[in-house]
């Protein structure tokens, strides 16, 4: 019985990591950028226009700091 519950508590969490993912595509690319400093992260991500990454790198002021002056 106790098998059976993990293996939903598994399963479970892998359906919510991927509707995650699936609704929020940039998360992945902040949480990858996080740790990068200088120009770098100011270029546009794969499957971005210039327009689109200014928008997300203004939800993530902390991270991209240095690109929205």
């Amino acid at each position: 019985m106790d098998k059976k519950i993990l293996i939903y508590i598994i399963a479970g969490l892998l359906v919510l990591a991927l509707v995650m993912i699936t609704l929020f595509p940039g998360m992945i690319i902040a949480l990858r950028d996080a740790g990068k400093s200088g120009s770098d992260i100011c270029k546009p991500g794969q499957g971005y226009t210039e327009e689109s990454w200014r928008e997300h790198m203004s939800h993530h002021p902390d991270i991209y700091k240095d690109c929205l002056q």
